[in-house]
């Protein structure tokens, strides 16, 4: 780590989805693995959607001692790709060209962070990143979700262009929640608290890697997947 923390270190999940999106948990379910796991903040990035935070939010009043809940989306833009929001709040609407996501997000305390930019396949930024560095506030320079060789060109990027970096698993199903989170030692009581910190690059990311009962789960929820939307058809 950069930074030692002085009394102890903090960890929190930027990047998780739920059955409000293409996930295998509920936010319930979700909370309660995050608090099982030591999570201290978790991030609810359902995709084109709020409703899992919103879900998870009124959830964790109702549970002792739940991590903090981040409000967030991956927002699938038009121009250029997926790109994770995190907010104080949950919403409901919002624009989905870029430029237009950047200026909503000032407008509502919210920050926008490049999800895995050089993924293949993934709707991700990729080259259109570096013309669009003041679009965005931060680098998702670490996704366990994916080939990890993919995730070299955006460490390399932040690097060379001073941006703020940040990790995280992607999860979609339990064994994957916390394999990257990032590392921080300040104490937060909101999540602007957390924002300031990624901001600033008080945060450290974690490159993890999902081992093999990971991956297995995480084909097993793919197949199911795929088998229930056939069915529906």
């Amino acid at each position: 780590m950069k930074r030692k923390c002085t009394d102890q270190t903090l960890r929190a999940e930027l990047h998780i989805h739920t059955t409000a999106s293409d996930g295998s948990m509920t936010p319930e379910q979700l909370i309660k693995l995050a608090k099982k796991k030591h999570l201290d903040s978790i991030a609810i990035t359902d995709h084109d959607t709020f409703r899992g935070a919103s879900l998870a939010l009124r959830i964790s009043k109702l549970i002792n001692d739940p991590p903090l809940i981040i409000p967030g989306a991956e927002i699938r833009t038009i121009d250029h790709g997926d790109i994770i929001v995190l907010c104080q709040e949950p919403h409901e609407d919002y624009p989905k060209h870029l430029a237009e996501l950047k200026d909503w997000g000032k407008e509502n305390n919210c920050i926008l962070i490049a999800a895995h930019p050089y993924h293949i396949g993934r709707h991700s930024i990729g080259k259109h990143i570096k013309e669009n560095l003041d679009l965005i506030d931060a680098i998702e320079i670490w996704n366990s979700r994916g080939i990890p060789l993919l995730n070299y060109p955006a460490i390399k990027l932040a690097e060379q262009t001073g941006k703020p970096a940040t990790s995280g698993s992607d999860a979609h199903v339990p064994r994957e929640l916390g394999t990257s989170p990032i590392l921080y030692c300040d104490e937060i009581r909101e999540p602007a608290d957390l924002f300031n910190l990624i901001i600033d690059k008080k945060i450290i990311p974690v490159f993890g890697v999902p081992g093999p009962l990971t991956l297995a789960e995480i084909v097993a929820w793919a197949i199911l997947k795929r088998l229930g939307q056939s069915f529906f058809l």
